[in-house]
């Protein structure tokens, strides 16, 4: 037990967290810039999307909170960062799966 601990408590371990972390912040935005400049209509139909989405969950939500929500994400540029978060989540599951299959194939 004390050996399984020891190997997350390093330098090393956090140092190679936070690289995994910062190369696929870079990597989503590089994607994000990327259909921005070749592919302009993709963010505008992930934008709309997301926004029919908010519609529906808040129209669930009581009238009061749903309002405040609504406006937090749509007005406060919240959609924005939802969606680019929700990319830099997906880059890291895809990450996540090719490292598991990685180290799969090496044992």
């Amino acid at each position: 037990m004390a050996d399984e601990r020891d190997r997350y408590a390093g330098l090393k371990h956090h140092a190679r967290v936070h690289t995994f972390r910062f190369g696929t912040m870079i990597v989503a935005w590089a994607l994000l810039i990327a259909a921005f400049l070749f592919d302009p209509r993709l963010i505008a139909d992930v934008l709309r999307a997301f926004s029919h989405a908010v519609e529906h969950v808040t129209d669930l939500l009581p009238e009061r909170i749903g309002s405040y929500v609504e406006i937090g994400l749509r007005e406060l540029g919240g959609l924005l960062w939802l969606q680019i978060a929700a990319l830099i989540v997906a880059v890291r599951v895809v990450f996540w799966g090719i490292g598991q299959i990685l180290r799969r194939t090496r044992r």
